[in-house]
């Protein structure tokens, strides 16, 4: 079997080198690695291919496994096993599924380290103004983010829950790289890291990326501050804080960082009304971060990976009656999110609802097709509302936790009535509300291992009064059960990584 050497390889979006026969002769026409940013148009850029990954990873598979692998969808008799190991529990470390998504993230990573130290070269220049120092140190906050967002991802998808039990376990972290240093002597490729270390590489680079993008806010460059910015601000570095530690549970810091975003006036929570646009039209008050997309350029395409293409006939994932009764009547989500396809599957005709949360945005379009591409959501206001609200339960912040539930809820379900829960019963409908507003974005398998639970794909659509549908269903994909701990909820390192990395041997995620 020919192995992949999965992310110590030269990057074709930074290195393009060719050999020479005069060693002393820089090749024309060819990337010279040594010489390859000298300026501040130079670091411009090379920081749009950053941002360039960076939409990448926030959209398509990215978001889109994960949540197929759980609870609220099923597959149907007609997708041709697409996604079909993960979708019934058959992880395994060949998934070639998750394989791409290991070497797509730290292939990233190389290009941030190798962008940092060259750009702080630039810093180094006597007539360099302070307006673009402060600008440059904005493009590495920028980048430094990117890093952070792509060791956040991993730390999420293919590690365990951090707790005081396991962040200082050897090995079950993940293999920190923070210098651009391609080699082929496997000796020098590194193994994993505690779980602690890799959280104080993630909140360390978050740090640094907020002083320097906000200290650029500071000096009056507020253009990427408010609704739908294409660019990161400082509100967006606190919304990926917010994210690391809910994880971590440090629920005081995810409290004051959802908070500082949510409290600082230049964002608000979407309209019922406008809800359903914001999905079709990548625009909305509560976007904090929308990276760019355009017709040209196009942007990603997430909702194909559950209904394939945009003829409405058919759907290679649907949601379990689990995902639909739980939006009662006057939730403006529900239309967003579902729409009813008149399915033919197998010869099979139907009357079926279909995810439709990434339905293509019509000015992305080329044609007259509907491309199904939308821009990324990587943070929006109303997952800010959610941490807050749960992490005020969890410190007993009750008052707090209910008056962030009931502000979202109040946004989402028309003739919405406030509520007063505590206890369990203040957790379960902040969790529940969780399950509701962020279905399909990428978060389930980190919840429900975060909350310790565990689940059965129940699939009755009779209990729903659609019996029908029960017969486009898959059988295969019935029934899958996710016991409490569950080693499926953490994806294994790949097969291809640990077989090329002899620092590997013996940190396999347990069950793997």
């Amino acid at each position: 079997m020919k192995m992949k050497k999965i992310y110590l390889g030269l990057l074709a979006s930074v290195a393009l080198v060719a050999s020479s026969c005069d060693m002393n002769t820089t090749n024309f026409g060819v990337i010279d690695m040594d010489n390859a940013i000298e300026s501040k148009a130079d670091a411009q850029k090379f920081l749009n291919g950053i941002y360039g990954n960076l939409r990448g990873c926030t959209a398509g598979g990215y978001v889109a496994y994960s949540d197929i692998q759980m609870d609220k969808f099923v597959g149907t008799i007609g997708n041709g096993n697409r996604l079909g190991q993960i979708a019934k529990a058959q992880i395994l470390a060949t998934n070639q599924e998750i394989t791409p998504q290991y070497s797509g993230l730290y292939g990233n990573i190389e290009a941030t380290n190798y962008f940092i130290p060259e750009t702080e070269k630039l810093l180094d220049d006597p007539e360099i103004t302070d307006e673009d120092k402060t600008e440059i140190n904005y493009m590495i906050g920028c980048a430094k983010f990117a890093r952070a967002y792509y060791y956040w991802y991993l730390l999420d998808h293919f590690c365990e829950t951090p707790s005081a039990t396991n962040l200082d376990t050897p090995a079950k972290g993940l293999q920190l790289v923070t210098v651009y240093h391609p080699s082929a002597d496997r000796s020098t490729y590194p193994g994993r890291s505690t779980i602690r270390e890799a959280i104080k590489l993630i909140d360390d680079n978050l740090a640094e990326a907020y002083t320097a993008i906000k200290a650029y806010e500071n000096a009056g460059n507020m253009q990427y501050v408010g609704p739908n910015a294409a660019f990161l601000s400082s509100y967006a570095v606190e919304a990926l804080q917010a994210r690391m530690a809910l994880i971590c549970g440090d629920n005081a810091t995810a409290l004051a960082k959802a908070e500082d975003v949510i409290n600082s006036g230049h964002y608000a929570l979407t309209e019922a009304a406008d809800y359903a646009n914001m999905w079709i039209n990548d625009e909305g008050d509560e976007l904090i971060f929308v990276p760019f997309g355009d017709q040209q350029e196009g942007a990603p395409t997430t909702g194909v990976n559950w209904v394939t293409n945009n003829s409405k006939t058919t759907s290679d994932y649907i949601p379990t009656p689990d995902a639909i009764v739980g939006y009662t009547n006057g939730d403006v989500r529900f239309s967003a999110f579902f729409s009813v396809y008149r399915m033919t599957i197998a010869g099979i005709q139907v009357q079926a609802y279909a995810f439709t949360k990434y339905p293509g945005n019509p000015t992305l379009n080329t044609g007259s097709t509907n491309a199904m591409r939308n821009k990324p959501k990587p943070f929006r206001l109303s997952e800010l509302y959610l941490i807050a609200a749960e992490a005020a339960a969890a410190t007993n912040a009750t008052a707090k936790a209910n008056d962030y539930l009931n502000a979202l809820c109040s946004k989402r379900i028309q003739g919405y009535q406030d509520v007063n829960l505590s206890g369990s019963n203040l957790v379960d409908a902040i969790r529940e509300e969780r399950a509701l507003e962020l279905i399909g974005e990428g978060f389930r398998m980190s919840d429900l291992r975060r909350w310790n639970e565990s689940f059965v794909r129940t699939c009755d659509f009779s209990l729903i009064g659609a019996p029908g549908i029960n017969d486009i269903v898959d059988p295969a994909y019935v029934g899958v059960r996710y016991n409490q701990g569950a080693n499926m909820f953490i994806w294994p390192i790949p097969y291809d990584e640990m077989a090329v990395n002899p620092q590997l041997e013996g940190q396999q995620n347990p069950g793997y």
